[in-house]
């Protein structure tokens, strides 16, 4: 028990260090990071056919172009919704506000009443926020343990694309048994 509280804090204090770190970025160099992840992206996924986005809170990457520029070409794009604790993927076919709806965490989801909910294993790749990662894939998220808890129930072959800042890498990170590593980081 005293060494999963030592690791707790440890996360703690690096998401304190992280936030804070990120809201001292200037808008410019942002706003050239997003630019250059959206390319990144784009040029990288350009055969997967069902992709797993977030949609951006505040101080992530906005890969909303992405997501934009993968619908034009009819790709399956869906986002999480968290519904009764869970984890649960729905289909959009737009960004608009029509099929998004504001979760009480402040986080825009697809609205269930006008998107489809898919099965995990219909997703070939899934883009993951956090709030810091390693070179070796390990993530930090906010703390919830709603993606971690959600990892576990994807099939291997599933692609993790983690996504951040450069300001966001970090050398190393305390890890417990439910922190699941991504495949890949896409950084700027």
């Amino acid at each position: 028990m005293i060494f999963f509280n030592q690791i707790s804090k440890r996360k703690q204090k690096l998401r304190l260090n992280l936030k804070d770190k990120l809201s001292r970025m200037r808008e410019s160099d942002i706003a050239v990071s997003n630019s250059i992840i959206n390319d990144k992206l784009i040029n990288s996924l350009n055969k997967r056919i069902s992709i797993l986005c977030y949609y951006p809170l505040l101080l992530e990457p906005d890969i909303k172009p992405s997501i934009e520029q993968w619908l034009e070409k009819n790709y399956i794009i869906s986002l999480p919704r968290i519904e009764d604790g869970n984890f649960h993927c729905y289909k959009i076919n737009n960004l608009s506000k029509d099929n998004l709806i504001k979760s009480s965490f402040g986080v825009w989801e697809p609205n269930p009443n006008s998107c489809e909910l898919i099965s995990s294993d219909s997703i070939d790749t899934i883009l993951v926020p956090g709030l810091g990662f390693t070179q070796n894939g390990e993530r930090l998220g906010r703390g919830g343990g709603y993606y971690d808890k959600f990892l576990a129930t994807c099939k291997s072959r599933t692609k993790l694309i983690g996504i951040c800042f450069k300001e966001q890498i970090i050398h190393n990170l305390p890890r417990e048994k439910h922190d699941h590593l991504v495949t890949n980081i896409v950084t700027a």
